[in-house]
């Protein structure tokens, strides 16, 4: 990396989303997908170019399919597995919240159709947060069907320890209100406990909108000469939205390369939001570019929800390209 242009390196390991609406509007979701996004869906051109660009990522190791619910278009998802086998590269599974799996024959006919268009494995959300939405029997079914589609190396649920805790507590046929579920498992979200038994939250996106009470809050002042530079260069776990938008490190709504060019080189002048926080991260951001900005008085439980309201506020002035979709911002 030259020293006045940034670039994203080898991708290794992701996923694809294929659209950002979803039955579900998770409080935990990292990219705020929800029944009120764009119903709009990858298409079969936008699929074949995505993975004709990631069939030429020498160092790449695995893709997921992902949304929002990718299930909410079949056939589109169907074709999204026909390509990937097409332009070898490896699937490792398909992200879903087994809404759609109404009972286990249902689950498994469609478990059936994925399985004869070339997937493997399956990850089937279990949380709080999914179960508001999706009842428990209908996750149970997912994973019964997809056990006996793909057998037990295939079936990934995220998590086991929280679906654990449902099964002992919650009435499987109904939907449960966060309070009422947390109230039924003994669980005071005021002192963080829902952080801790779901571990693998990210306080960003939706989660530091809708989860952040009970978490201890940061000072602005915390967060300076703290950049994000070796967050934004992580390709280990990075996600290309149905725009084509490539996000590193856990970023959404942040992108400077995209299924054209993985690896733009970018300079400051191009990409003045993510250069700044690549450098000097949300407080450099608010100093240089967002001093109108006024941060909330009681901080922030994180330099990324500092960092997403920063780039909220931003994204309404219109100014910069790097801020993208309009609906991760909606």
């Amino acid at each position: 990396m030259a020293a006045n242009t940034i670039s994203i390196g080898p991708l290794r390991s992701g996923g694809l989303m294929l659209t950002y609406r979803c039955t579900n509007a998770c409080r935990h979701c990292l990219y705020r997908c929800s029944p009120k996004k764009p119903d709009e869906f990858l298409s079969e051109e936008g699929i074949d170019r995505t993975f004709d660009a990631l069939s030429k990522e020498r160092g790449l190791y695995g893709i997921h399919l992902a949304g929002g619910e990718a299930t909410l278009n079949f056939s589109r998802l169907l074709y999204a597995i026909r390509s990937a086998r097409r332009h070898r590269v490896a699937l490792d599974y398909l992200e879903t919240n087994a809404d759609w799996c109404i009972d286990k024959k249902t689950a498994r006919d469609g478990f059936r159709q994925m399985q004869k268009a070339g997937l493997d494995a399956v990850l089937i959300s279990a949380s709080l947060f999914h179960n508001e939405f999706t009842p428990l029997e209908r996750t149970k079914a997912a994973i019964r069907a997809a056990t006996e589609v793909f057998g037990h190396g295939g079936v990934l649920v995220w998590t086991a320890e929280v679906l654990r805790a449902m099964e002992q507590n919650l009435d499987e046929t109904k939907k449960h209100p966060l309070p009422q579920s947390c109230q039924k498992l003994g669980l005071d979200p005021a002192s963080g406990d829902l952080w801790r038994l779901h571990s693998y939250l990210t306080p960003g996106g939706r989660a530091a909108e809708r989860l952040a009470d009970g978490l201890p809050r940061n000072s602005v002042e915390s967060f300076a000469e703290n950049g994000c530079g070796s967050i934004l260069r992580e390709t280990s776990h990075f996600h290309i939205d149905p725009y084509g938008n490539l996000f590193t490190g856990h970023c959404p709504g942040l992108s400077i390369g995209n299924v054209e060019n993985f690896h733009r080189q970018v300079t400051r002048e191009e990409a003045p939001v993510y250069w700044t926080l690549y450098h000097e991260g949300p407080f450099g951001l608010w100093r240089k570019l967002a001093t109108d900005f006024v941060p909330e008085e009681a901080g922030y439980v994180s330099k990324c929800h500092f960092c997403l309201e920063l780039r909220k506020f931003l994204f309404e002035k219109d100014a910069y390209a790097e801020l993208r979709p309009a609906a991760f911002y909606g």
